[in-house]
């Protein structure tokens, strides 16, 4: 199945946040929206006509989400894609991304602790650190080669003063998909110090 992703689709006018809300986010309009994780593409036929089988059904009563048809489908896309194994126990609801890593800032650290993230950042993760009256430590990436790195030095003198190590994986806003080394090492530093990694990968299978 093939996709055109030169196909520009306008979506102007549709409530959307990406377009129509970035003078909410920014107090500017016509700005060109890179700030959020959103796409301009649409979505495979197959889920489109998935939904309209469902619209079909035509009563949208309430739903139960914890059942193995659902969890099921989710514990076994990872053994396939990853061959790792889950148990269905660990699947959770969530409302959304945010609403979970605050919900985790809560009861993983308490007020006046302090969280490391990177910079730049997506930058709810700055404001939900400071809104649950955690401490921001800022780790500034170092833009190098038309890429950005992380100094695992200066990393370690940070998370040796935090409870929370805020990661995102693959990074947004620079498009880093972390390395397996970088990986291994930033779990090192924080286990050595005890910090709890709170990772997003809500884009993980951009990197497959």
């Amino acid at each position: 199945m093939k996709y055109n992703f030169d196909e520009v689709n306008n979506r102007l006018g549709t409530y959307c946040t990406q377009w129509d809300y970035i003078e909410d986010r920014f107090g500017e309009k016509d700005l060109l929206p890179f700030s959020i994780s959103d796409t301009d593409f649409k979505i495979p036929k197959p889920i489109t006509e998935k939904i309209l089988a469902v619209a079909q059904h035509e009563i949208y009563g309430y739903t139960r989400w914890n059942h193995h048809d659902f969890k099921g489908a989710i514990t076994g896309f990872f053994q396939r894609r990853f061959a790792t194994a889950m148990e269905e126990d660990w699947v959770l609801y969530s409302p959304s991304v945010m609403y979970s890593v605050s919900l985790l800032i809560r009861l993983l650290s308490k007020p006046g602790d302090a969280v490391v993230t990177f910079n730049p950042m997506y930058d709810s993760f700055f404001t939900v650190i400071e809104d649950n009256e955690r401490v921001l430590i800022s780790h500034d990436l170092i833009h190098e080669n038309d890429s950005f790195v992380i100094d695992f030095e200066k990393l370690e003198t940070q998370l040796a003063q935090a409870k929370l190590f805020l990661l995102c994986s693959p990074h947004n806003p620079t498009g880093r998909v972390w390395s397996e080394e970088e990986l291994r090492k930033l779990i090192a530093l924080c286990r050595r110090y005890g910090v709890k990694i709170i990772s997003d990968e809500i884009h993980m299978d951009i990197q497959i």
